[in-house]
């Protein structure tokens, strides 16, 4: 794991900020007709100007027509390498044929839907998550927010069954989704100002950043402003690398806040939406620490395609307490989205796929580090941790540079490398997330089309 100093930088954005972010981050059709010109994709592409808010047309305008491996193609047969793996979805590569094959046949079963009722499939994924992870039990979602959404709900319950005021612990920096329970326990203001005030129950400290001193002390101070102390907690939610501000989890830290939820009865929880199976070089981050979590949500690369998310539950006490069917969701458990990751999970078991992804992680971080060094300084600053990686651009007064990194998220685009701008720290971050089966070869050719088209629009 390797991480350049970001200065505990956090995404504070104004209003006004995020707005005018949105709007140079593109008029989506102006870019299309630029990039696509006549024909199918400048209709896809219009058609979902007039049909959408603006807000949804963030991206580059590349109309994806399918995916293979490491590669995304159009209708007209143009193909990108993918740094985007759908978002940290795709960690064994895009249609995987197991995983293909897999979903045809639950299909040609002829059983697309079964809300809660039990399934074969179903009974098999949970087994299979147990014997991965160590997990005990599980609970089966459709997104990552709903996992968070569901960790919360078992946490409070449980605290409360104890007699516990239930206070949610959080930390700057983080985002855990988009709904509302998951944005109340984010930590990016901007992100969370059309949201209730609930600073008596979702409580947001310092993150425990690597390289700085940190203690759980500063969960006590923050409990005492509100007139609480530990024994009101339900449980503390972490991320080990966060993806909007690349800091990295602190071990010794991670240690601490471990041995302080024990010995105050909280419920540790880490938030592995992105960075499990495999994205880091372990199968789950916390691996990298050496601190085990009570609950563990899990998304994305969990199916390796389709919406599957999971919360893995480290002791069955924790949802003694929870009424029948107050876990349950419509389309959890869907029996196609299982199958796929029934053959998704398989691929993992053996830890091959791990194995490449902390040889290519360390391939991608040495490669960002000779790039960001060609422009000392701080202008270029490197976050890694296995194969996820973020860039930020900065100015010569050290704020960020989102126009730069639009700039060169369209030069690598039209050089064939496909690349995703969030919009956290103003838009000036480029993710990096390459499929973890993405070879030495293709690395290789991404990282000489990044650099190049980096250094065009920011020279060294």
């Amino acid at each position: 794991m390797t991480n350049t100093e970001v200065g505990g930088v956090v995404d504070t954005m104004s209003t006004a900020d995020a707005m005018s972010t949105v709007d140079t981050m593109g008029t989506v059709a102006d870019a299309a007709r630029e990039q696509t010109g006549a024909g199918d994709d400048a209709w896809v592409i219009e058609t979902l100007r007039r049909y959408e808010p603006a807000t949804m047309h963030t991206q580059h305008p590349v109309v994806w027509d399918r995916a293979s491996g490491s590669r995304v193609f159009d209708r007209q047969g143009r193909s990108w390498l993918d740094w985007t793996s759908g978002i940290l979805t795709a960690n064994a590569g895009h249609a995987r044929p197991e995983v293909v094959e897999a979903v045809k046949a639950q299909a040609q079963q002829g059983l697309l839907h079964a809300y809660m009722f039990p399934t074969r499939v179903r009974a098999r994924v949970v087994r299979a998550l147990a014997e991965l992870t160590g997990f005990p039990q599980c609970v089966l979602y459709t997104t990552g927010a709903e996992a968070v959404e569901g960790a919360l709900k078992i946490s409070r319950r449980y605290a409360r069954a104890r007699g516990r005021r239930a206070v949610v612990v959080t930390f700057d920096g983080a985002f855990h989704g988009r709904t509302l329970g998951a944005q109340l326990a984010g930590g990016l203001p901007a992100q969370r100002d059309w949201t209730p005030e609930c600073d008596d129950v979702f409580l947001r400290v310092p993150y425990p950043e690597r390289g700085r001193e940190w203690s759980p002390e500063v969960i006590e101070e923050a409990l005492r402003e509100i007139g609480a102390g530990p024994e009101d907690v339900a449980c503390v939610v972490g991320e080990l690398y966060q993806g909007s501000t690349l800091r990295l989890l602190d071990p010794a830290a991670g240690r601490a806040l471990r041995e302080w939820c024990t010995r105050h009865g909280a419920l540790l929880v880490f938030d592995e939406i992105q960075s499990g199976f495999g994205r880091t070089g372990a199968l789950f981050a916390y691996e990298h620490i050496g601190v085990r979590p009570d609950l563990l949500l899990c998304a994305k690369g969990l199916s390796g395609s389709l919406p599957v998310s999971a919360v893995l539950i480290g002791d069955p006490r924790f949802t003694e307490g929870l009424r029948p069917g107050e876990l349950t969701s419509t389309h959890s458990g869907n029996p196609v989205a299982l199958a796929a990751t029934e053959a998704n999970l398989a691929l993992f078991a053996d830890g091959t796929l791990v194995a490449e992804a902390a040889r290519r992680g360390r391939r991608l971080a040495d490669g960002l580090a000779e790039w960001a060094g060609r422009r000392p300084g701080g202008r270029r600053i490197v976050g890694t941790m296995g194969m996820i990686a973020g860039v930020v651009f900065t100015k010569d007064d050290g704020s960020f540079d989102p126009r730069t990194a639009r700039r060169a998220v369209a030069e690598c685009v039209a050089s064939g490398l496909l690349l995703c701008v969030p919009s956290t720290l103003g838009g000036a971050m480029i993710k990096i997330m390459p499929p973890v089966t993405t070879s030495e070869a293709e690395l290789a050719e991404a990282l000489a089309i990044f650099t190049a088209a980096s250094d065009a629009v920011q020279p060294a």
